[in-house]
């Protein structure tokens, strides 16, 4: 039989149970709702998907805050209705704690000093979940513009960059059009012209004419390489130092010489116009030489060897042109998208920083990857 002292005992039972679980949920909820936050937004011209409330919001790495509301700018801003805009509306609590407990209006004239000096927020992977976070960056601000708002923010307002995934579907979309914009014609008509350069030097080669050309190239080379080879050793020797000063004394020398054997060098001077008469004759004979009839089949021989050389040589200076042009726009292709490939290798150093340290927790901690927290070390005092 149950009796009425049983009653009393219950109720105070529920009762007290009742303020415990109201004492708990208070403790560890109801801080948040007391703390102070300064809110940030920004707008973001692409998917947010992965982004939810209570991501977090990051500073070169460090939790400053977390996002607080996911909207649509139209239904924040009215007035922008008639402009067709279709940004994502992102507010974040910002805790100033992490700037020391600066005023609001510090908070706020600071964020626009640095926006200024290239403050942007971006959406980043947190690791291979594909969930996001707003990670807060500095980049060149000339070359990441804001997004283009006709309304004024109602609080701190950090422009957004697309993230790394954008990016590169960006460069990947231009470099598309770009090689599709390239006539197949001109493709085809480069390797033609590139066929025919290495046929006609290829059946230059196999004449008599082409072979004695290669060996001689190949004899020139190994004559260059033997002198490069003498030069080096001759400047390695430590008597080289010597020779710039030992120079100057030989030509004083020689000034001293020249000075004191004028007669000498009159009698010289004779001896000179007597060798150059022995040059004029010997010259008569060369041309002598060259008008024989030999020397003109010779000639003949050698001239359709050199037309195949001029045609090689036209030939190779129109590929090397077509070439060139298409090098060129290339070129200007990459220097278009050097910020965004800048900006794609910092954000996947970023990500790999994020799933190294992800690694590393579950290789301490696997069950805290999928129930929380690891477990608090026991103190050995405390047993």
């Amino acid at each position: 039989m149950i009796r009425k002292q049983d009653y009393f005992k219950l109720g105070v039972f529920i009762i007290l149970g009742s303020c415990m679980l109201l004492a708990v949920i208070i403790i560890l909820g109801a801080g948040k709702y007391f703390e102070t936050t300064y809110t940030l937004e920004t707008y973001f011209n692409e998917s947010v998907n992965g982004l939810a409330v209570g991501s977090p919001v990051k500073l070169r790495g460090v939790d400053i805050g977390r996002v607080v509301a996911i909207n649509f700018v139209l239904n924040e801003y009215k007035e922008t209705q008639k402009d067709d805009n279709r940004y994502v509306y992102v507010e974040c609590a910002i805790t100033p704690e992490m700037f020391a407990d600066i005023p609001k209006e510090s908070f706020i004239t600071k964020i626009e000093e640095e926006v200024k000096r290239g403050l942007r927020m971006r959406p980043t992977s947190l690791g291979l979940t594909g969930q996001l976070f707003l990670n807060i960056i500095y980049v060149d601000p000339e070359n990441n513009d804001p997004l283009e708002i006709s309304w004024k923010p109602k609080e701190a307002y950090i422009p957004s960059i697309p993230s790394t995934l954008s990016r590169v579907e960006a460069a990947i979309t231009t470099i598309s059009k770009t090689l599709s914009s390239l006539k197949k014609e001109d493709i085809q008509s480069i390797i033609e012209d590139v066929k025919s350069i290495v046929s006609s030097i290829s059946d230059f080669m196999k004449t008599e004419g082409g072979q004695k050309a290669g060996i001689r190239i190949l004899s020139i080379l190994e004559e260059t390489r033997l002198i490069l080879h003498r030069t080096n050793q001759i400047l390695a020797d430590p008597a080289t130092e010597r020779l710039i000063p030992e120079t100057a004394g030989a030509i004083a020398g020689i000034n001293k010489i020249v000075t004191n054997s004028a007669d000498d060098i009159i009698a010289a001077a004779g001896e000179a116009k007597a060798a150059l008469a022995s040059f004029k004759q010997a010259a008569d004979i060369l041309a002598k030489t060259l008008t024989d009839p030999r020397m003109d089949r010779a000639m003949s021989d050698i001239a359709p060897t050199l037309e195949n050389i001029a045609k090689a040589s036209r030939d190779m200076t129109a590929a090397v042109s077509k070439i060139h042009a298409l090098v060129n726009r290339l070129n200007s292709v990459v220097a278009s998208e050097e910020a965004n490939i800048h900006s794609i290798l910092e954000d996947t150093r970023e990500v790999m920083e994020n799933f190294k340290e992800i690694s590393g927790d579950a290789k301490r901690y696997p069950s805290g990857i999928f129930f929380g927290k690891p477990p608090s070390k026991v103190s050995p005092e405390a047993k």
